[in-house]
């Protein structure tokens, strides 16, 4: 029997395959433009936000550019396929709905979509009707931005509730509250490193150091950064990894392959970056070792969709 949320998800992935690309894309341009008609002020702060960090396209109208509605099209479209495989492996109710508000607020640009699903019980990354931890947690926070995840993760657990913890940031500003945040705790075996998480050791570099949670790395730029892969920087058993790292994570998935199907850790990464990783990084983590369990939870504001995240376990 198909439960209502199976219902919502059959007839949007139905209307999708009845259409092709530019037909959805048009779409997509009639409700933003019906969004911005009803509701000017939460329009104009929601695009003013994705034309300010760029991870989903652009989107000037009146210059004729349609980056985001055209990069939510083809997503919807061309990858409809995988959003029926991700549907499949979720493992609960709450995932499934997630996954149906996030797709129709692609295509609608409906915040009331948002609303339903946004999570205000746990902290971010740590829902413990999936998450337990003990004091043999090996924690990898990558992405550390100033300690927060760190604060939230003793605050959710205690003090006793970890082997060790190694927080991987790339901006030197943010290393400092990071470790100001540690000896306000008095916590020990916290291992801070000023590395980049990918698939490979190399080098690139940050284009400024400003405090920010948004920092990217380039092949150019004033400040050079190490990157690793996870899989080489770190010899122990892993048991716990999260990720936030502006829409690196693909690559530093890769970089840990080895962990993965060794250590089987549970993941908590942040999807929400692009129009892809909501899938793909399931079906790396599902190629790499198909026993693990997938959820989605929404932690972010209602106005777009930001701060969602793929649980693996």
């Amino acid at each position: 029997m198909m439960n209502e949320v199976d219902i919502e998800f059959k007839r949007l992935i139905d209307f999708i395959k009845e259409r092709n690309v530019s037909q959805i894309n048009d779409d997509i341009k009639t409700n933003l433009l019906y969004f911005r008609n009803k509701d000017y002020p939460n329009y104009t702060a929601t695009i003013n936000y994705y034309n300010k960090y760029k991870l989903w396209g652009s989107f000037y109208p009146e210059k004729g550019i349609f980056e985001l509605s055209d990069n939510r099209a083809r997503a919807l479209v061309e990858h409809i396929q995988d959003f029926e495989w991700l549907y499949s492996h979720l493992c609960d109710y709450r995932s499934k709905k997630i996954l149906v508000n996030i797709l129709y607020y692609w295509l609608l640009s409906d915040f009331n979509k948002i609303k339903q699903i946004q999570d205000n019980l746990f902290h971010q990354y740590f829902d413990l009707d999936i998450i337990k931890c003990d004091k043999n947690e090996v924690f990898l926070d990558i992405g550390a931005y100033i300690g927060d995840t760190l604060v939230s993760y003793i605050n959710t657990f205690g003090k006793e509730c970890y082997k060790r913890i190694y927080c991987y940031e790339i901006m030197p500003s943010n290393i400092d509250y990071i470790e100001k945040n540690i000896e306000l705790l008095n916590l020990k075996n916290v291992i801070v490193k000023s590395k980049g998480a990918s698939n490979k050791s190399s080098s690139l570099f940050l284009t400024d150091d400003t405090f920010s949670s948004t920092g990217k790395l380039s092949e150019s730029g004033k400040i050079k950064i190490q990157t690793v892969a996870i899989d080489d920087d770190i010899s122990e058993k892993v048991t716990f990894i999260k990720m936030d790292i502006e829409g690196a994570e693909e690559q530093a998935l890769i970089g840990l392959r080895k962990k993965i199907l060794k250590n089987h850790p549970k993941l908590a990464l942040s999807v929400y970056h692009n129009h892809e990783d909501i899938w793909k990084l399931a079906r790396i983590i599902d190629e790499i070792d198909p026993t693990y369990k997938f959820y989605l939870r929404y932690y972010g504001n209602e106005l777009l969709p930001t701060e969602y995240l793929l649980y693996g376990v």
